[in-house]
């Protein structure tokens, strides 16, 4: 009777074990395509992390406007802002008064349209409504402008040299090179000779054995 049980249990046992290899045979296969999905190369991403997509042979990548380059990938709007003097709302306004889709990339304007851009840049301080300048009542001709690209840097210095020469509060901070609106300089932009506690060092005993400290 013994022997009869068991060939039940070994017949019994036999299945399950079927099952168990199917698994592991369909179980290599998967591991095999997670070992191809490590191996395929990566997509190309630039800096900021998104991908890049492959444009046609007339996509420009750089276009140079206003004495600066712009990012091709980027479009009207946020190409515009790259132009020093040139905000996200003044942006959208020279792409409105150039009659060109905000959202066209930079690279895939034509030649006119970039015509188009530029000369809605210089005729900015007679399109632009007053409030939008960035330089208005000028202290020498009194006039609105606008002030875009290399004019920005040259106003500035100019500015910063009428107030050292007329030594304001503000030139006289300039030329010491100290912070010029009203911020805190005892805790903060702290520079030059300033040092916490130095240990005194000690001096190599003398040839009579004495200890001498500085």
């Amino acid at each position: 009777m013994s022997e009869e049980k068991k060939e039940p249990a070994e017949a019994e046992a036999q299945p399950d074990e079927q099952p168990r290899k199917e698994r592991a045979e369909t179980a290599q296969p998967g591991k095999q395509q997670k070992k191809e999905k490590k191996q395929r190369p990566a997509v190309e991403e630039d800096k900021g992390g998104k991908k890049k997509v492959e444009h046609d042979e007339n996509f420009n990548y750089i276009v140079r406007l206003a004495n600066t380059d712009i990012n091709g990938e980027r479009n009207v709007v946020q190409g515009l802002t790259s132009i020093k003097g040139i905000g996200r709302h003044m942006a959208t306004f020279v792409a409105d008064t150039a009659g060109i889709d905000r959202n066209l990339k930079f690279g895939k304007l034509n030649e006119t349209q970039v015509q188009q851009i530029q000369t809605a840049l210089q005729n900015i301080n007679t399109t632009a409504p007053v409030w939008m300048m960035n330089r208005r009542k000028d202290l020498y001709t009194g006039e609105n402008t606008h002030l875009i690209s290399v004019e920005v840097a040259t106003r500035l210095r100019d500015d910063i040299n009428l107030m050292k020469m007329i030594r304001s509060y503000r030139g006289v901070r300039h030329e010491a090179g100290l912070p010029v609106r009203g911020q805190r300089t005892r805790a903060n932009g702290r520079f030059g000779l300033a040092l916490g506690v130095s240990k005194r060092r000690e001096v190599k005993p003398a040839a009579g054995g004495a200890k001498k400290e500085e």
